[in-house]
């Protein structure tokens, strides 16, 4: 992974985590996605920040700490993680300045933000594979090179107001394909929520990459 893309994800958010996973691997977290740092000389926060040219008092406005993963959030494997043999849906939406783009589940959806997908995308890489699995009463997305994890992504949080608009973008496109003249009251809840696998969990992203304080 292009140390390149892992910093312009860090700057979006003005946020770098260092994390240390427990067999010494490093990675570095913006509060909502972690990434494996290879070929880099161990580092701090700090350090991470000189490389990007951040000076003593732009750090100021910057979110930064060490930290040990004694939660395991980078740990290779978890226990019932499920891999994500579809494709992502083949298409994205601009929703409250990110491009989201759905990634189909067993039972719903989760909506990814492609700049925090960027780093992964770029890899050169043949074989990406993602995995679905449980984190403190959340869902996440892990990525894995191979048989190699390589990233820990969170999906954004589905509220009432993107939800509102995903079913009124879904009514729209079905009356453009012959619905016109169909009443709103005859459109059941089915019919919008189609069907009962919706995603809609209010899980915070923004622990994603937390571990303990080193």
């Amino acid at each position: 992974m292009k140390f390149t893309e892992i910093a312009r994800v860090a700057k979006r958010n003005k946020a770098c985590f260092i994390m240390t996973d427990l067999d010494g691997g490093q990675w570095m977290s913006n509060g909502y996605a972690v990434y494996r740092l290879e070929g880099l000389p161990k580092m701090t926060s700090d350090d991470f920040l000189n490389l990007l040219g951040v000076t003593e008092t732009q750090k100021e406005k910057w979110s930064k700490k060490d930290m040990v993963d004694t939660e395991g959030v980078t740990k290779q494997d978890r226990v019932e993680e499920t891999e994500l043999t579809a494709d992502p849906a083949g298409i994205s939406v601009f929703y409250n300045g990110m491009f989201l783009t759905p990634f189909y589940t067993p039972d719903g959806v989760l909506w990814m933000d492609e700049d925090l997908m960027e780093p992964v995308r770029k890899m050169d890489s043949q074989y990406l594979r993602f995995f679905l699995r449980g984190e403190k009463g959340r869902r996440m997305v892990a990525v894995k090179d191979g048989l190699i994890l390589v990233a820990v992504i969170s999906p954004v949080v589905m509220n009432d107001d993107f939800m509102d608009k995903v079913n009124i973008m879904w009514r729209k496109c079905r009356q453009e394909r012959g619905w016109e003249g169909v009443e709103e009251y005859e459109i059941s809840a089915d019919d919008l929520y189609h069907g009962e696998g919706a995603e809609s969990s209010e899980a915070e992203p923004a622990d994603a990459g937390h571990g303990g304080e080193d």
